[in-house]
Formats: C-alpha cells, sequence, structure tokens
C-alpha cells in the first residue's frame, strides 16, 4: 500500500479523530519519521487533513473541515468556494479570513447563517500560494508605504520601504509577502517586479500577464531547440512518405498583419460535388513529444492575443518560421480534403500527410471586396490567379453557413473590439472588428475540416482530444424562458435537454429587437462552458455530435496533440501501441488546455479593458450615448458603441431608490416605477477611469 493511502487509513481508523506523529511513527514501522511528515504536508495542501499544535492531525472528514478556495476579498469581509462539485460560496466576516489572500486555499468549519440563506465560515487554515505573487499599485507617503492589489482593492497591504527600490508612488507592482500575520492589516509584503506606471495600459498588461501565468520568455533550452529547427529549415528529405500537393491551387486567407498563417485551403468542381482542402501546418514534425519545445508548448497551451500584441505558444523560428505557410516556399502539412454535395454534406473525406506551396497570402479585407463587387482595378489584377476559386468557395460557403443554422447551430452575435496602437504602445481609437464574408467563409471550412478529424478520431477508436460543449444548466434554462415568455415569445419548449435549435430559435426571434441584447446574454448564460476532454461529448451550440481543434498547431497545443496522433495512425503504429502511448496523454492534454485557454481568457479580457480605459480616459467629463449591457444590486453597466463598458452606481443617482429585479434582468425604482432593463438606451456621462483595474465610471446624464 502506498504511504498516502497508508496515513489516511491510519487516521480514518484512529479511535479518536486526532493522531499525534508519535503515534503515526509507532504505527508505520516500516517508513521514516521525514517520509510521513512530507506526506501529511502534502495531504494537508489537498484539504484533505488538518493539523492541530495541541491535538495532531486528522482527516478533515472526520471533523466537519471542508477546504476551498478564496475568491474575494472586500475589507471586512470575503468569499470561499468550496472544493464541492457545486462549488458552493461561503461568506466569511473578516475576522474569520485569518489573513487570506485572494486565491489561497484554505480549510474551513462552515455554518448556516443567521438569514439561513447561505453559509457562513471561519478560516482555520491558510495554505499560501508557494509562487505567491501579488499584484497591485504601489503608493507611498513620507516613510510610508503600502500596495493595494488589484484582487482586494478594498484592502491595504503594507510594504516595506527597502524593497522598494526604483519604484514610484503610482507604479504598477508585483509584490510577496515577506512577513505573513493573522490580519490582512498585520501582513509586510516586498516589492519584487516593477512594472511601471500604473495609468499606462501597457505598464497594466504586463502585470496581468504575468498574474495570469502567462509566461513571457521561453527557456534556453526551447530557444536552443528553436533555433536548430529554424537553421534545419524544410529539408527535402521530410518529402518521403508524404502527397506532393504543390501543384494544386492552394493558398491562405489572413489579416494583412498576419505572420503565423498555419491554415491554406484548396477548392475545385468534381463530379457530385466539391473537394474542399484543408491543409494546415504539420508543426508535430518539428515538436517532438519529450522535446523541450513540447514541453514548453503543453505548458503555454495557448498563444494570447490582446490589442496589438502576441506572446507565442511556440518560438517565431517555427511560428512565423519554418511552419508558417508563407507564400511560394515548400511546407509540411496535415491535409483534409473533403468531397462535399452541393448541398454542403460530407459526401467522404481522407486525411494525409502532404508537402504543399501556397501560390498566395490572400488578405480578407482585399477578398471581401472580390466577393462584394467592390475589388479595385489593382486588386482584381492581384488576385486575378485565384479570383474564381475565391467566388466559387464564396458561394460555397454561404451553402455551409445556412446548413450549419439550418441544423440548429446558434448565432450569436458579438461585437468584438479592436484597439488601435500607437507608436508609444498607448490607445488611440477602438473600432469594431467587421466580419466579412472572406471571414465567414474561412470559419466554415475550419468547422467542416475539425467535424471531418473528429469523426475520423472516433471512428477509428483513437486516444483524441475533443472540443466538447454539454448541454445548458436547465435551471438557468427555466430562468430564461420566464424571460422570453415575459416578452411575449411563445418558447415554452425551453427546457433541459431541449435541442440547440430551440435556443437558435429565439435568438433569430429576438434579432433586431430591443430585447435582443438581453435575450441573448441570457441565453450566453445558459450555456456550459466549451472545454476540451477526451471523450467525444458533442458541441452543441454548433449542433454537432462529432468536433475537435485540428486547424491551429501554432497557436493552440490540443491542435498539435491531435496531428501527434493521426501521424502516427497514418505511419502505421499498430492501434494498440497508439493507445499505449496516448491514453492517459490526452487526458492531461485535456485538462491542461482548458486550463490555459481560461487563464488565456482572462488575460486577453483585462489587457483589452486596461486599454480601453486609457483610452476613454480623453473622454471624462463628456456625454455619450450607449445601451445598458448589465444590472446589479449597485448599479448598472453601459455599453458604448465602440464596445467601451463602464458602471453607473446607483448611489450616485439622487433622490432615487432603485431595486434590482427577482430574475436579475432590471432594475425598478420603487417610487416612480421607472425601470432600466439590459438592452434600454442610455445617455451617460463620463466620470473617471482606472487604467489599472480596467474600469469605467459613468455618471447618468441628466
Amino acid at each position: 500500500m502506498k504511504l498516502k493511502e497508508t496515513v489516511e487509513k491510519q487516521l480514518r481508523e484512529s479511535r479518536q479523530p486526532y493522531m499525534n506523529m508519535k503515534l503515526l511513527c509507532t504505527r508505520m514501522p516500516s517508513f521514516q519519521k521525514y517520509q510521513i511528515r512530507a506526506c501529511l504536508n502534502e495531504l494537508e495542501r489537498e484539504g484533505k487533513v488538518y493539523f492541530s499544535k495541541e491535538s495532531g492531525y486528522a482527516l478533515c472528514s472526520r471533523l466537519g473541515i471542508v477546504s476551498g478556495t478564496v475568491v474575494k476579498v472586500a475589507g471586512k469581509f470575503g468569499f470561499a468556494q468550496l472544493d464541492d462539485e457545486e462549488g458552493t460560496q461561503v461568506f466569511i466576516p473578516g475576522r474569520f479570513l485569518m489573513g487570506a489572500m485572494a486565491g489561497e486555499k484554505v480549510l474551513l468549519k462552515t455554518r448556516p447563517s443567521r438569514t439561513g440563506q447561505s453559509l457562513e465560515g471561519e478560516v482555520l487554515h491558510v495554505t499560501p500560494d508557494p509562487d505567491g505573487g501579488y499584484i497591485g499599485v504601489l503608493h507611498q507617503a513620507g516613510q510610508s508605504c503600502w500596495v493595494v492589489l488589484d484582487s482586494m482593492p478594498k484592502t491595504d497591504i503594507q510594504v516595506r520601504p527597502s524593497s522598494v527600490g526604483s519604484a514610484r508612488d503610482g507604479d504598477k507592482v508585483m509584490v510577496k509577502l515577506a512577513v505573513r500575520g493573522k490580519s490582512h492589516f498585520s501582513h509586510v509584503a516586498e516589492v519584487v517586479t516593477v512594472f511601471g506606471d500604473s495609468k499606462k495600459a501597457k505598464n497594466c498588461c504586463d502585470a496581468i500577464l504575468v498574474e495570469n501565468k502567462v509566461k513571457l520568455d521561453f527557456d534556453e533550452a526551447t530557444l536552443q531547440e528553436a533555433a536548430a529547427v529554424g537553421e534545419r529549415g524544410v529539408d527535402p528529405a521530410d518529402f518521403a512518405g508524404r502527397e506532393d500537393l504543390r501543384d494544386w491551387c492552394i493558398f491562405t486567407i489572413d489579416s494583412k498583419e498576419t505572420k503565423d498563417i498555419d491554415d491554406a485551403i484548396s477548392f475545385r468542381q468534381v463530379e457530385g460535388g466539391v473537394e474542399l482542402g484543408v491543409h494546415i501546418a504539420d508543426v508535430s514534425h518539428y515538436v517532438k513529444r519529450g522535446s523541450a519545445l513540447d514541453a514548453e508548448a503543453f505548458e503555454r497551451g495557448t498563444s494570447v492575443y490582446y490589442a496589438n500584441a502576441v506572446v507565442p505558444m511556440l518560438p517565431v523560428e517555427l511560428s512565423n518560421g519554418v511552419c508558417s505557410l508563407n507564400p511560394d516556399e515548400d511546407r509540411l502539412a496535415l491535409s483534409c480534403i473533403c468531397k462535399m454535395a452541393p448541398s454542403g454534406e460530407i459526401l467522404d473525406y481522407r486525411i494525409a500527410k502532404t508537402v504543399i506551396r501556397s501560390c498566395k497570402k490572400c488578405a480578407y479585407s482585399e477578398v471581401n471586396a472580390l466577393l462584394d463587387g467592390t475589388a479595385t482595378p489593382e486588386i482584381e489584377a492581384a488576385y486575378a490567379q485565384v479570383k474564381e476559386t475565391l467566388l466559387q468557395m464564396g458561394a460555397f460557403g454561404k451553402v455551409l453557413e445556412a446548413r450549419r443554422f439550418g441544423r440548429g447551430a446558434m448565432n450569436i452575435e458579438s461585437m468584438e473590439a479592436k484597439i488601435v496602437i500607437d507608436e508609444n504602445g498607448d490607445p488611440v481609437d477602438i473600432l469594431v472588428r467587421d466580419r466579412g464574408d472572406s471571414e465567414k467563409m474561412i470559419e466554415e471550412f475550419m468547422l467542416t475540416a475539425n467535424e471531418a478529424v473528429a469523426r475520423f478520431g472516433r471512428e477509428k477508436q483513437l486516444p483524441f482530444v475533443y472540443r466538447v460543449h454539454e448541454d445548458p444548466d436547465p435551471e438557468r434554462l427555466e430562468v430564461l424562458q420566464g424571460i422570453v415568455k415575459a416578452f411575449g415569445h411563445p418558447y415554452l419548449k425551453i427546457k433541459a435537454g431541449a435541442p440547440s435549435k430551440v435556443l437558435a430559435d429565439v435568438l433569430d426571434v429576438t434579432r433586431g429587437k430591443p430585447e435582443q441584447i438581453l435575450i441573448h446574454k441570457m441565453v450566453l448564460r445558459s450555456m456550459a462552458k466549451a472545454k476540451y476532454a477526451e471523450t467525444p461529448l458533442g458541441h452543441y451550440s454548433l449542433s454537432l455530435h462529432d468536433y475537435t481543434h485540428f486547424t491551429s498547431p501554432i497557436r493552440r497545443y490540443p491542435d498539435l496533440s491531435i496531428h501527434r496522433i493521426l501521424t502516427d495512425y497514418l505511419d502505421g503504429v499498430p492501434a494498440e501501441e497508439i493507445k499505449k502511448r496516448y491514453g492517459e496523454f490526452v487526458k492531461e492534454a485535456a485538462l491542461q488546455s482548458t486550463n490555459r485557454e481560461i487563464g488565456a481568457m482572462l488575460a486577453e479580457r483585462s489587457c483589452d479593458d486596461a486599454y480601453k480605459a486609457q483610452y476613454m480616459e480623453r473622454f471624462v467629463g463628456q456625454e455619450l450615448d450607449g445601451i445598458i449591457s448589465g444590472v446589479a444590486s449597485y448599479g448598472f453597466y453601459v455599453q458604448l458603441p465602440n464596445t467601451a463598458e463602464g458602471l453607473v452606481r446607483l448611489a450616485t443617482i439622487e433622490n432615487t431608490d432603485y431595486e434590482l429585479s427577482e430574475d436579475g434582468t432590471k432594475l425598478v425604482e420603487e417610487r416612480t416605477g421607472h425601470t432600466l432593463r439590459i438592452g434600454d438606451p442610455v445617455r451617460v456621462k463620463v466620470r473617471a477611469v482606472n487604467v489599472s483595474l480596467g474600469q469605467v465610471d459613468f455618471d447618468l446624464a441628466k
């Protein structure tokens, strides 16, 4: 029996809940004391064992102690989320927080609150994060120094003056706790990293990336491997065993500024339909399992894109070099070639290791002009070689889109911002990204390839990493049904187990109407989060049984994982050997990829918010028109046409008493009955901005 299991067994079967170290060592003479202590420390970090100086060690389960994570500290109170299946939240009065910081693991004793509506808790033990860095803004006044942390904006933490160095008042910094007290006011921190002026979004983004564990620099071993790969380049010796498609009309379509090009396409008419080829850079040929490149790609999980910057998953020698499908250069690829009916149905497909040569790097904006008939003579001449193919592709892309929505896939509209940055790194404009016909067409082609590859993995029973989206939460669907009904729409089929077509119809019937923002937001809230998994659970919002991510191995690790598995299969590795190699790996890759995707999304969103806040600084004092995008008990959020969002606090609206409605969709003024509902137009004045927190404050215009 393993040591950990033995220790747990002893604690579980002892007559008294607690056992001291001496007794444990007596009961387990075959183990050394240091081994038992190390095991107990590990169990304590996992939240399974509680240690009392007076009594010794006990299993938390025997004492009614639960584990969780502190998710919010707000001055005189905090909240922890328990590690149970429901993720129950527990209110913790400030005197019972024991100085626990936001994000730290804790052991708690819980009890019903005085209102009986929730749980209250008392922290018994805090497990500090070993990497324990906290991001915030440094403040100085005379000899006093303190930091206001982003995660705890209502709590000041003392800073040791000797650690400040070159940092100045108002700088964005990272600190670590040098002295840990029993309350937040008795902690003492030291500055370990200075990012610069917190009123500059660029500095705040550097801090945000560090806080979300986005690795900015590559390890030396990784860089050495990347340099060797780049120096070798694409060797003709690597073409052996590959289909040579260099005489095919294959090209890429991306933004003009794109440098990491990982997908190319081909298209031609064939008997009974069309042949769509999606040709993806074969990154797995260069990033071998067990290499430093692979270890770091696994750790990063994804590239991170924000404003005008990217933190790549792979070094530039690969992402912008040997793996990028640059025009007029031989490249290794994995190709998914589908024969499709005129209706858009996949009739047949094959996956092959190939060598390709893109004949042109096309730009979305120019292809859009060709497709909508507004192309200049210069664009017409530049695209003469591929124009006819592009026109055929554009028409077929619309067929695929209509087919997707026809089967019940959901069409949730959202505005994506493009932040324009000047040469000093400051935001000078915020534009709404326009998705033209070429962007939609490429999306449909990538969806087709991802579906075919997922079907291949399932049918061949290969260990695989699927992209899955499970059914919506039944309770949230019930709330959605009530809101939809309140607007007079007879969609009473909104219930647990409802197919995606039901929700897709709700989206369509409210499109363009005043309630669109509200209904679309509530549909989004009802959804489960998409994730990666080793089992094919289907994709609800796409209304697909088979789906994966295959088309972006330069910037996503799950795609790279699938390429590696497919390559082994195509090379003739026996199925049993593939299962042995990748059975556990796909579970690890799915979990890691999901976690890193979440971290990247949080970082990207926070970085964009910082840039938007800095841009909005120029409008302080001005009145602007917007739409109510969210409501809460303390105020309502307003989104401007440029996608920037800010908060109107109810406390700033004089002589009113607004209350949040039970369904959480509107604020109602008790005296007048006036409502502020999600989706309502409203005029606001920009009161203030906080670049460090990515926040904009509005006043309701008079």
